[in-house]
């Protein structure tokens, strides 16, 4: 193993790398060959990878080393030059396979990049991999990706190429979207962080779509600091977005306030801790979210126990976010020509979902989303005194894949693995609300659980102030799976 992935020393994260790039302690063609070498002696295991691009990775590692060894090209050059990132497998890269993880296009070579990997590659970074999603996106498990923290449980979906890539340090930092909580779930399953931004803040253009009113595009990294070099780099307006917003340029890396002692940056900032609904969790993980808010006050944030609207709860999710969800989806496969002239090459889960979605009435439709403004609208409200919500992102660990389709029993209640999953998520996709997942601890199985923290539109820097000064205090994302040790030397 490379000395840049020490089990000893810790994970590199994107700003560790960075630092050392400047200061010519590593080399990018290093830094990619590492990362090359890990996925080559660890993705036999977890399958996080469905396209390694060698060749490119090269290239770009090459040019990054030769920008930088220039003074004045150096000085211009972003945090991400030479960086080696993966790229979810919705993303169309040029020259390279996209399949969006179907056999529905299994062929497919796209002749342009989405343009968040536009921007990817204008900053430098190297290329590295496609990781693997669900099909279509349209899943909270991503088969046949095995979590690094235990080969039995899923990697979480539909983003769990990324976060599984990440947190076997095969590339440090990669991209994800999140429909209903694809960034947020896997990242909290891995061990990792994920940042769901705020809808619109980062172009979906090139993006495969699964329902585009909620589709959301963003970072998986190790911390809360490598995620906003990620979002300087992608925010920002793009007129071949259609739901692109012309948001005030924003230094996300300069809100971590990262010069100032933890402490400084939480002082006085306003946490609501829902009273309802989010804290339908397993024991375990509702003590170690507790315990971090706890952190947090100890920071000297101020915790407020809050009562969430009324209209929050499980009927939600069919009544305002499926039924949106289902009929874009169905809509955008059959505008794309796909289905149903291609139904045979979808798998029987995803096909019977476009199904459903084919049967829903357009009032069902409208209906949905008169109920989505009105729950926003409430939202807005409710955190325009706040600077953040935390709760856990995910009321249960990580399922094991033998164990899906048993029922999960939370408060009482039973619920399918897969609604568990999405349930402390999805709000924020209807809502379009940015949220923050990081991790805060581990259970005595030695799985990781992820603190979830939600803001108004565009306060992002908030939450970022926040995870950043958490993890700068605590060092739960800077553990590594056990179990990679062990995969290497098999």
């Amino acid at each position: 193993m490379s000395a840049e992935y020490s089990m000893e020393r810790g994970p590199l994260t994107v700003a560790e790398a960075a630092r050392q790039l400047r200061s010519g302690a590593l080399t990018a063609e290093r830094l990619v060959a590492s990362s090359l070498e890990r996925i080559a002696a660890l993705d036999g295991a977890l399958k996080a990878c469905v396209m390694v691009m060698a060749d490119e990775a090269h290239a770009a590692a090459q040019a990054a080393d030769a920008r930088l060894g220039d003074q004045h090209e150096a000085r211009a050059a972003s945090s991400l030059c030479g960086i080696p990132i993966g790229v979810k497998d919705l993303f169309l890269t040029r020259g390279v396979r996209t399949t969006a993880g179907s056999r529905v296009l299994t062929d497919y070579i796209p002749d342009e990049d989405a343009t968040a990997v536009t921007r990817l590659r204008s900053a430098g970074a190297a290329l590295v991999a496609k990781t693997n999603t669900h099909e279509f996106a349209y899943g909270t498990f991503t088969p046949p990706t095995r979590n690094p923290w235990d080969l039995e449980r899923i990697p979480g979906g539909s983003s769990g190429g990324s976060a599984a890539g990440v947190a076997a340090g095969m590339f440090l930092a990669a991209l994800g979207t999140d429909t209903g909580g694809s960034i947020r779930i896997p990242a909290a399953c891995c061990g990792v962080t994920g940042l769901k931004p705020t809808y619109g803040l980062v172009s979906r253009a090139g993006v495969i779509t699964l329902s585009s009113s909620y589709d959301h595009a963003g970072p998986i990294a190790r911390s809360v600091e490598d995620c906003a070099l990620l979002l300087d780099t992608l925010a920002g307006y793009d007129p071949a977005d259609p739901d692109s917003v012309e948001a005030p340029p924003m230094d996300y890396t300069a809100s971590l306030m990262d010069r100032r002692e933890p402490a400084e940056a939480v002082r006085g900032a306003r946490i609501g801790v829902p009273r309802q609904y989010f804290w339908e969790a397993e024991p375990e993980v509702a003590a170690l979210v507790r315990a971090a808010i706890g952190e947090l006050r100890a920071l000297g944030a101020e915790i407020r126990e809050i009562d969430l609207p009324p209209e929050l709860s499980d009927d939600l999710f069919d009544s305002g976010y499926r039924a949106v969800q289902r009929s874009e989806a169905t809509f955008y496969h059959t505008a794309m020509g796909w289905y149903p002239a291609r139904a045979d090459r979808y798998s029987p889960a995803v096909r019977d979902a476009l199904a459903a979605g084919a049967q829903m009435l357009a009032t069902t439709y409208l209906a949905g989303q008169r109920v989505r403004r009105a729950f926003s609208a409430q939202m807005r409200a409710l955190l325009s005194d706040l600077d953040a919500l935390a709760m856990p992102t995910l009321p249960i660990v990580a399922p094991r894949i033998a164990t899906l389709d048993e029922p999960v029993r939370l408060a009482g209640r039973e619920h399918t693995a897969g609604y568990a999953l999405l349930r402390n998520n999805f709000p924020f996709d209807l809502t379009g609300q940015p949220s923050l997942a990081l991790p805060c601890g581990f259970t005595d199985g030695g799985l990781p659980v992820s603190l979830q923290l939600a803001g108004g539109h565009f306060n992002e820097p908030a939450l970022l102030r926040l995870g950043h000064a958490y993890q700068r205090v605590t060092s739960w994302h800077l553990r590594q799976p056990p179990l990679l040790s062990e995969l290497e030397g098999a």
